[in-house]
């Protein structure tokens, strides 16, 4: 497999730009997830990645394959691109059975009956999908029929196999399964993968990289987990990935502090090039709050709700409602706090940003 490469992509919908000299690279035998809010322009580098739309600038180019180059005037045909496409709405023909909806792409290209047979059915086994071949999909689940799109676009032996929102449509069991069958498929066929989502989670079980849009189009961050979460580039990234808690802060004599209704005093570091003659705010993520009943900052218990591995909690700190994550782990060496308890917590990891304007529309 091979890897795909976005060069100063710019890309429009009449007058309004919504790629601008954007690029990317999504490395061979990967799955890159691409993520970032609803508009900011995934699937318009989707559909330029497939031939569906033509940049005004840049180039594409699939391991030493150029697809598109503005200045060559080199732009391939969709049909030629040789990229496997799963969509959220699986596309599967409800006339046609599994066998034939997978043996499609590979008859449109006048391939021999009896190769047909023998790729379809393995497309179908690497998705544990042979002992339905005869069946319409009216009498397959959500989750069979998106097997079934995917050993489809497998069929045809892509180079690449791009997937936009293949699982907003199932249900919470059947996505942790089907990411499950996602990653080892790829393992198996060592192939390249661009999967397109705006569910951070779902970005974060399955990647190997990462990369993170603002709404503008623009790249904000790049790397593998850890990176994205650990050291997040900017705000944008901080609040995308993750629940995050953004708390009032104020500097009072060369000590941050807390300005939502509490002032208690923070015991970090100010940190440069910060202007606290503006509005400041901390973030902090929910499992970064530690309970903590030697802390002089209180907060008020509100409410709680047990996932099973871990306790979620609303907490109201001053006039701020926050929410914390506790591990069982914690929970059983430390105790579960009831609501309507006041409890001491603590600040571990947080960052600082300035706050967000509000526009007089919001207002």
């Amino acid at each position: 497999m091979a890897e795909v490469k976005f060069e100063h992509i710019t890309a429009s919908y009449g007058k309004k730009t919504i790629l601008k000299d954007f690029s990317l690279t999504v490395n061979s035998n990967e799955i890159l997830c691409l993520v970032g809010p609803s508009g900011c322009g995934k699937t318009t580098l989707v559909r330029c990645l497939l031939g569906l739309m033509k940049p005004e600038t840049g180039t594409i180019t699939v391991g030493d394959r150029v697809l598109f180059d503005a200045k060559k005037k080199i732009n391939i045909p969709a049909e030629k691109r040789n990229i496997g496409i799963v969509f959220q709405d699986y596309a599967v023909w409800p006339h046609m059975t599994v066998l034939e909806n997978v043996s499609y792409p590979l008859k449109k290209r006048h391939i021999p009956k009896d190769e047909i047979r023998s790729r379809a059915m393995k497309a179908l086994e690497l998705v544990h999908m042979e002992s339905y071949a005869n069946h319409l999909p009216m009498q397959l689940s959500g989750g069979q029929q998106q097997r079934v799109a995917i050993a489809r676009a497998l069929v045809v032996d892509s180079e690449i196999l791009v997937m936009d929102e293949p699982i907003t449509n199932l249900d919470a069991k059947l996505r942790e399964e089907m990411l499950l069958e996602i990653r080892m498929v790829q393992s198996r066929l060592k192939s390249t993968v661009l999967y397109i989502t705006h569910d951070q989670q779902s970005a974060l079980q399955l990647c190997d990289k990462m990369a993170i849009m603002e709404l503008d189009g623009s790249l904000c961050q790049y790397g593998n987990d850890e990176d994205i979460i650990l050291s997040p580039t900017n705000r944008f990234t901080f609040e995308f990935i993750g629940v995050s808690n953004m708390i009032p802060v104020s500097l009072q004599k060369d000590r941050i502090c807390l300005d939502c209704g509490v002032s208690d005093s923070l015991d970090v570091e100010i940190p440069e090039g910060l202007d606290f003659s503006k509005p400041v705010e901390m973030g902090v993520r929910m499992n970064d709050v530690v309970f903590d009943n030697n802390s002089s900052i209180k907060a008020k218990v509100t409410s709680k709700v047990f996932l099973g591995s871990e306790y979620d909690y609303f907490l109201q700190l001053g006039n701020k409602e926050i929410r914390v994550q506790q591990s069982m782990l914690d929970a059983k060496l430390n105790g579960v706090p009831e609501n309507g308890a006041m409890i001491g917590i603590r600040f571990v990891n947080p960052r600082f940003y300035p706050a967000k304007e509000v526009s007089s529309e919001a207002i």
